[in-house]
């Protein structure tokens, strides 16, 4: 019998594991494979992006750049042209990621259920789009492979819905969804040589935001359910450390971090209390604004966007106040305090400058208000301001209530810090590692040059955002 090809290298991605529980699971024996690689290979933290969304930082990792180059900002955005609402989706990448990069050097890739790779773009191999695929029709390049993952009934993502109704149906939904996603991969490996192999499990990402409390409480249901389904990822990443052997460079990683929810914060209706937003008449979006009135708004998480004259189509504030209506901004969102505490909710707020930059090397970029107002692409697009809450507040909008504060059946938040690395066979920094720094290493131990204007060499000496 023919042995089975091994790909060249392999990333298996689980979302949202942070460094701290991973830690935990292993010492609890929750994980024994796991445990036994980290004990070769060693981990480390990894951070994010800022602010911390699933779809910005996978964008950042598979194209090796900042958000202001690669122009995926966040869960939803503004249209340009209006107040209304878009999604990020692959179409709004304004640079090439790993897998066309790879595909024009003659390397043969696949890659499977990565945020932010819908509509899957052409690659020489296999992409099988992540979440926001609307069907499976729809998510994979080339369409053939769709029929193959109809036949297993492939779970692009576990039920979000049915999580907020029902925690007991959303674990066997979660383990369904996992079952195919495994099965999906073991099947695709076989159909190798690959140069490179991704495959993405987003269910950590959904238990932990749906169980993580329950689990730290002990709760005496729930906890050991969520130690079982990262039993379940465990026999995994053992079934898959027996198919590639011990040579293969591989890396397991989390592109975010999380912690549990203290509550949920909503941002908009703090900006109407103070004055800065006025809410239209009829609220149909979480942007339904009165633009002749609100001097600001903002979108998750803690974006938030001076409605400034000649960029916004309603702007009200004129150029020569944009500086001085950021400031006044900033410092009334450090005020922003929980009410039975009084501590502050909001732990810093970075500027645009502070976070992106459109080209060149990282550091704090000054632009001009008429800049601002006048610039394109993804920079254009970007926020004004960034709200960097303390962990356990996690930033939201609620635009249409009443409500500053409350609690839902969410239960933990995205963190910036406490991203996990496990690697081996691939060259990464052991300090300051952070998500955008990944895509120049696996090139590079692909034999590929990375293209000029990626990021992530030499420039993350002092933590962004932290």
């Amino acid at each position: 019998m023919a042995e089975k090809p091994i790909p060249e290298c392999m990333v298996l991605s689980i979302d949202g594991v942070p460094f701290g529980l991973l830690e935990r699971l292993l010492q609890e024996g929750v994980m024994p494979h796991l445990a036994q690689l980290v004990e070769q290979t060693g981990m480390q933290p990894m951070r994010s992006v800022q602010p911390t969304v699933s779809c910005v930082a996978w964008s950042s990792y598979m194209t090796g750049c900042n958000p202001g180059k690669h122009g995926v900002l966040g869960f939803i955005d503004r249209r340009a042209d209006s107040y209304d609402l878009s999604f990020p989706n692959s179409r709004m990448m304004a640079v090439e990621h790993i897998w066309e990069i790879l595909s024009r050097a003659g390397k043969r890739v696949f890659g499977m259920n990565v945020p932010a790779t819908y509509p899957p773009r052409a690659v020489n191999g296999i992409l099988i789009g992540g979440f926001l695929s609307p069907s499976l029709e729809k998510c994979a390049y080339p369409v053939s492979v769709s029929d193959y993952l109809k036949q297993i009934d492939y779970q692009i993502d576990s039920d979000a819905a049915l999580a907020r109704r029902d925690k007991r149906a959303m674990l066997g939904n979660l383990d369904k969804t996992l079952d195919t996603r495994m099965e999906a991969m073991f099947h695709f490996l076989d159909e190798g040589p690959w140069d490179f192999f991704h495959t993405h499990i987003m269910g950590t990402d959904r238990i932990n935001h749906f169980l993580l409390e329950k689990y730290e409480q002990g709760d005496p249901e729930f906890a050991p359910a969520f130690k079982q389904y990262y039993r379940r990822i465990d026999d995994a990443v053992g079934r898959l450390l027996e198919r590639i052997g011990p040579d293969t460079p591989l890396m397991i990683f989390s592109a975010h971090g999380f912690y549990p929810i203290k509550q949920e914060v909503q941002l908009s209706r703090y900006l109407i209390e103070t004055g800065w937003t006025t809410p239209a008449a009829q609220i149909q979006h979480p942007l339904s604004i009165d633009p002749e009135t609100s001097r600001a708004y903002c979108l998750i998480p803690g974006r938030i966007f001076v409605n400034l004259k000649g960029r916004e189509p309603g702007g009200i504030v004129p150029l020569e106040e944009y500086q001085q209506t950021r400031l006044k901004l900033k410092e009334d969102l450090l005020q922003l305090q929980d009410p039975e505490t009084s501590e502050p909710v909001i732990r810093k707020v970075l500027m645009r400058e502070e976070l992106y930059w459109p080209q060149g090397s990282r550091g704090v970029h000054q632009v001009a208000p008429e800049q601002v107002a006048q610039a394109q692409g993804a920079y254009g697009q970007a926020a004004d301001l960034v709200a960097i809450p303390y962990d356990g507040d996690d930033l939201k909008l609620g635009l249409a209530g009443q409500t500053l504060f409350q609690r839902t059946e969410l239960e933990g938040m995205h963190t910036y810090h406490d991203a996990t690395m496990i690697c081996r066979g691939v060259e990464l920094p052991t300090e300051n590692l952070e998500i955008l720094m990944l895509a120049r290493p696996i090139l590079q131990r692909l034999g590929v040059e990375p293209p000029a204007d990626m990021d992530g060499v030499g420039d993350a000496v002092t933590p962004w955002g932290n």
